[in-house]
């Protein structure tokens, strides 16, 4: 769909903010907090009913975007040595792609392959195993960039998880393999399987055999390809008043970050999120807020671990729970909703205690490893970014704006020089094999 075609997007306020940026010679990201504190001055009931106290930053909306998408943004900013105002024009809209992600998934989930944001925010591809269907045509022009459309692909999104799974469960089954990390490649039609052997190979030949004895059976659909690659190197890093997501675990053999408050709707019952494998560690934490709200510490303890993904439920303690987490380093902000149908090339951002504050693109979805030597534990469901974590930062919130989009979980050994960084998807919460469909995640709708 050429550039005509698209919805005209119109920003006159930040165009005004960026024109008189210029002509004071200050930095936009500097015009739109005076201007931010400038509209909540002259109309404090914007910020006087928030239900769980202030935050940090002003809670409104400019030209459509969320005063906290745009805070990100400068970090986005940052991390692609791009100017702010180049990071608002490429990636400003993105938001807007996982409701018509979710529409394509939800009704042509037989037939749509991949989507993904492409040209770094300046488009959008869209791929079908068929034809395009009836009707994705008008769905596609609600996104204000180039999406180009393909046809015959061959394969569906949909199949392409089902051969990850039946691919993942052979390998897990021969009980050859101490970590396997499955992941797909949905332009393509590809699945691949990295592996990394119980035991040394002593030769090439020992490689190739084991290669052979791990590849699954051809997949029903013969235009998906399977790929098993064995790697020795390849393991597992385990990120090790209110209480809010993004808070301090202090655990007697590990520390964590925690992610976001959790909800049970039929008791009002309140909890908090973090990694499972921090729970596994401590059955009880130290929460600790940031420094400039450190009025009070509180003891947690561990409630529920999830089965296949790496989530945990904690709850207890003297402080009350609220709908904020902290997004960076003394800055907490609202949870409006939770993501759903995350798309490879979007934005995100991560808190953690370890690293702070950082974002980058979705360069994965879906992502599943198993990690066989400890126990066969599961850490399914994951969104990948190349954005480093360290240890400490385990549990923290994956956000964009005031949306959550998942817990820091694991990434790549550093030893073999991948930067791979997983998210346990926050929509996977209330998943069978999460918490259940009893808790959420706890969000503010009418902030």
């Amino acid at each position: 769909m050429a550039a005509e075609d698209r919805p005209a997007v119109s920003r006159p306020t930040l165009n005004r903010l960026e024109m008189d940026a210029w002509a004071k010679g200050v930095p936009l990201a500097d015009a739109l907090r005076t201007y931010a504190e400038t509209v909540v001055r002259n109309n404090p009931a914007l910020v006087a009913k928030l239900p769980d106290g202030p935050v940090s930053d002003p809670d409104i909306t400019i030209d459509g975007i969320r005063y906290a998408e745009l805070i990100d943004l400068q970090r986005v900013a940052e991390s692609k040595k791009i100017s702010f105002e180049e990071a608002i024009a490429r990636y400003a809209w993105t938001p807007a792609i996982n409701a018509v992600a979710a529409r394509l998934r939800a009704e042509y989930s037989g037939d749509v392959a991949d989507i993904a944001i492409v040209d770094g925010g300046r488009g959008v591809r869209i791929g079908f195993k068929n034809g395009i269907p009836a009707g994705v045509v008008e769905l596609a022009r609600k996104l204000p960039v180039e999406v180009r459309l393909f046809r015959d692909r061959g394969f569906s999104e949909a199949e392409l998880q089902a051969t990850l799974k039946v691919a993942r469960d052979n390998v897990e089954g021969q009980g050859l393999a101490a970590l396997i990390v499955a992941r797909y490649d949905a332009e393509h039609g590809r699945v691949k399987l990295a592996v990394r052997p119980k035991t040394a190979l002593r030769s090439d030949t020992e490689r190739a055999n084991l290669v052979s004895r791990l590849r699954p059976a051809p997949p029903r659909n013969a235009a998906i390809d399977v790929v098993v690659e064995v790697d020795e190197r390849l393991g597992l890093a385990k990120y090790d008043g209110y209480l809010r997501g993004g808070g301090l675990l202090d655990g007697d053999h590990i520390l964590c970050t925690n992610g976001f408050n959790l909800i049970k709707a039929s008791t009002n019952e309140k909890g908090t999120l973090t990694a499972r494998h921090c729970a596994d560690k401590d059955q009880y934490f130290l929460y600790r807020n940031h420094s400039n709200y450190a009025t009070d510490i509180t003891t947690v303890s561990r409630w529920a671990r999830a089965v296949d993904f790496d989530i945990a439920r904690f709850s207890g303690g003297s402080m009350t729970y609220t709908r904020t987490f902290y997004y960076d380093l003394n800055k907490p902000r609202y949870v409006h909703d939770v993501g759903t149908s995350p798309v490879i090339g979007q934005p995100v951002c991560k808190f953690g205690r370890k690293t702070g504050a950082t974002c980058d693109d979705i360069v994965d979805v879906n992502v599943d490893i198993t990690d066989i030597i400890d126990n066969g534990k599961r850490y399914l469901g994951n969104i990948e970014t190349d954005n480093m974590a360290d240890h400490g930062d385990s549990g923290g919130p994956l956000y964009y704006g005031n949306r959550a989009w998942g817990l820091t979980s694991a990434g790549l050994d550093p030893v073999i020089g991948d930067t791979t960084t997983w998210f346990v998807a926050a929509d996977r919460v209330n998943d069978a094999g999460g918490l259940g469909g009893s808790w959420n995640i706890w969000t503010c709708t009418t902030c």
